[in-house]
């Protein structure tokens, strides 16, 4: 008697009806993102009535679709209103602006301009979260089976995305790094599975466009490149494939992304901060390494043949890198001026070490890595119970986690990265428990032990923990209130001296230009604000002056303009907001806004 398991049922309803297997994961897909679509209504309206922008980078973002649009070479990064006349080079690409002013194009159709970016940026960061579903379903389907997705695609949504880099509004690139990040590893989990090249090459070509739109997903792309080649090592001919499709789809991909992100005269310049001759050429010769070893002669695939060939290729490729492009070894904030650095970049929230937010806000920090550690513990569990290619695949998902973890201890920004992730390590130990649950006849039992599933993710540590929102935070959030620019719109443009987190914000909601911005390449224009806000009114005049601004704007309550008053007591950003206002300036009226707004005597 042929014995019928759980996976011939499986395939025997798949079978009964294949369209209704198929609509299952739109479906569900669609029915998360009603859930998520009422959790963030508020903030959804707040976008289109007013059109509110949360963060400095999508001001920024926008500013450069709106820029694209009017006709700004397709290359050109510059921000002409920022510290003109020359502007900023900003260190992003174009890809990301890409589908932004195509959705502003359509909606502009029957809308007017400004509806149709605010109808955009409502429709982009749902579009991405669709997208993260649909990664995230297919990496649970690899990892698990069928039956995964659906708890897989709630912790996604447990995880917090809505209310992160993919809530309404948010344009900027992070969240299509996310992404991308999701279905890259994705890719390398499916070729191990499958033992093919193709889903590898094309996890390779997405790292290449991962690249090309920042550098923020370096270090996973460099993990899972080295994993693969790491299989290779371990495993010698049987695992070729793996390594040799990330490697080939990082061989097509990084030249085009270079020639369509990268003007033709900045082809020979090597940056750490963006996507440069450094990164292209570390790249290619690391891919054409990796290749050519994947189809070395059965007769050399012995593990200290491997071993050697792969360190002499490391270091041909590294030293490539140091000859031709050493630009690109620096570290990213290298050039970033000492006083920027202390004033502005130590007091970016998302630039803190996870070490610094867990002494400053506890709460917060055991919100987002609690969840995080409890995922990579389940991952690690399945890496070592599971056997042969699965071993292999949640090994990968592993490494990513830990990642993760690893780089927040520098860069607590990162744990946005693999949070919708990590979760899966949860659902595989979950999903044991409650087969074995079931086989021992406990049903009920089995059916509540997902509820087991809520500390894999960060609402429900949220609701647990609570987390109180800061006075500095309050107040930062009224200054970048769409209301708080409507005073300055009243006003002939000009140049601006104002606080460096108010300059993205400025340039998108007025048409006024400003020396500051929250953005490490403005060194000479950010340098000049602090160095104004920092000296004596007396003193601070020359420097105001020598700048050609036609106004000084503070806000008092930003968390940046108390930090110079405490300081330098005395300075001109002190003096201002204690109402003391020195006679080469003149107080314009401004109600209903929290900044204090002054014109230059000349």
């Amino acid at each position: 008697m042929t014995s019928v398991t759980a996976d011939h049922v499986k395939a025997l309803r798949d079978a009964q009806d294949p369209a209704a297997h198929k609509a299952f994961v739109p479906l569900l897909i669609l029915f998360v993102m009603s859930l998520g679509l009422i959790l963030t209504w508020a903030r959804i309206v707040a976008v289109w009535q007013t059109g509110s922008i949360h963060d400095p980078d999508d001001a920024m973002r926008l500013e450069q679709v709106r820029a694209l649009l009017a006709g700004q070479n397709w290359f050109d990064m510059t921000v002409y209103r920022l510290d003109p006349p020359g502007g900023v080079f900003m260190h992003w690409s174009r890809v990301v602006d890409i589908p932004l002013a195509i959705l502003i194009k359509a909606f502009g159709l029957v809308l007017p301009v400004e509806e149709a970016e605010r109808l955009t940026r409502i429709v982009f960061p749902l579009l991405l979260q669709v997208a993260l579903y649909a990664a995230i379903a297919r990496l649970a389907k690899n990892l698990l089976g069928r039956d995964a997705i659906m708890p897989a695609i709630f912790m996604v949504l447990l995880s917090g995305i809505a209310f992160g880099q993919f809530q309404p509004g948010r344009i900027d690139h992070h969240a299509p790094q996310i992404v991308l990040l999701a279905f890259m590893l994705g890719g390398l989990v499916e070729a191990v599975k499958a033992r093919r090249m193709l889903p590898g090459a094309i996890a390779g070509g997405l790292a290449a466009l991962s690249l090309a739109i920042s550098l923020e997903n370096m270090p996973f792309i460099f993990m899972l490149w080295s994993l693969a080649g790491g299989l290779w090592l371990w495993q010698g001919r049987a695992m070729r494939f793996v390594m040799a499709g990330f490697a080939l789809g990082l061989l097509i991909g990084l030249p085009l992304c270079f020639l369509a992100t990268v003007g033709p005269a900045r082809w020979l310049l090597s940056v750490p901060d963006a996507f440069s001759f450094g990164q292209l050429i570390a790249g290619m010769a690391g891919a054409s390494v990796c290749l050519a070893l994947a189809f070395l002669p059965e007769r050399f695939d012995l593990l200290p043949v491997r071993l050697i060939l792969a360190l002499a290729g490391a270091a041909a490729a590294l030293g490539l890198v140091a000859l031709f492009g050493p630009g690109a070894l620096r570290e990213p904030f290298a050039g970033l001026d000492p006083l920027v650095r202390d004033v502005w970049l130590s007091n970016v929230h998302e630039a803190w070490s996870f070490l610094r937010l867990s002494r400053q806000e506890p709460e917060t920090a055991a919100i987002f890595m609690l969840p995080l550690v409890l995922g990579l513990a389940g991952s690690l569990a399945a890496a070592c119970v599971e056997k042969g290619p699965l071993r292999l695949q949640w090994m990968l998902v592993s490494a990513t986690i830990l990642i993760g973890v690893l780089m927040s201890l520098w860069l607590v920004r990162v744990l946005s990265s693999v949070g919708p992730i990590a979760p899966l390590g949860g659902v595989w130990a979950v999903m044991k428990l409650n087969t074995w649950l079931m086989q021992s006849g406990r049903r009920k039992a089995a059916l509540w032990s997902f509820a087991l599933l809520l500390p894999f993710a960060s609402i429900p540590w949220a609701l647990a923990i609570g987390s109180a929102e800061t006075d500095t935070k309050k107040a930062s959030e009224n200054c970048h209130a769409t209301a708080a620019f409507e005073a300055f719109k009243a006003l002939p443009s000009g140049l601006i001296l104002a606080p460096i987190d108010s300059g993205s914000h400025l340039l998108a909601f007025t048409s006024h230009s400003v020396l500051a911005a929250p953005y490490h390449r403005n060194n000479h224009g950010n340098v000049l604000a602090l160095k104004a806000f920092l000296a004596p009114p007396d003193e601070s005049r020359a420097i105001v002056m020598a700048s050609g601004a036609n106004y000084v704007a503070i806000c008092p309550d930003f968390g940046e303009t108390k930090i110079l008053g405490e300081r330098k007591p005395q300075s001109l950003s002190a003096n201002l907001s204690a109402g003391d206002v020195p006679d080469w300036l003149v107080p314009i009226p401004a109600p209903h806004t929290p900044y204090r707004i002054f014109a230059v005597r000349p």
